[in-house]
């Protein structure tokens, strides 16, 4: 007897979320967190995973660069499943994303975009 499609995608799924959990797991253990090093610089340098930070803290007062704008990007990528709700089919088709998805989008690439000035500067 067959099982159903909602069981067999729960099973497949949880399947998958484990395996990538463990491959973040192991990537986590094995991946160095040791500062980067550009050069001679008397400042120093954090581990990659907090240049963007970093490069917040640079140009920002604390208190904005440091707790506000992380605070409310998190709070923003947080809510998002709440705030994008939209009536509709079970399966939603392609459609176009909504101002609060782009902005959860824009957090991520200017955190990434942060990122990856901080390791070439």
């Amino acid at each position: 007897m067959s099982e159903s499609t909602r069981a067999s995608l729960l099973k497949k799924e949880g399947l998958c979320g484990l395996i990538a959990l463990a491959l973040l797991g192991l990537a986590a253990v094995f991946y160095p967190l040791a500062p980067v090093f550009g050069g001679s610089s008397d400042q120093a340098r954090a581990p990659w995973i907090f240049l963007g930070l970093q490069e917040l803290l640079r140009w920002l007062p604390v208190g904005i660069g440091g707790l506000l704008l992380p605070a409310l990007g998190l709070a923003l990528l947080a809510a998002l499943p709440w705030l994008a709700r939209r009536r509709g089919h079970l399966v939603p088709a392609y459609r176009l994303p909504s101002l609060l998805e782009m902005a959860a989008w824009a957090v991520l690439a200017a955190w990434a975009g942060l990122t990856a000035w901080a390791l070439l500067s």
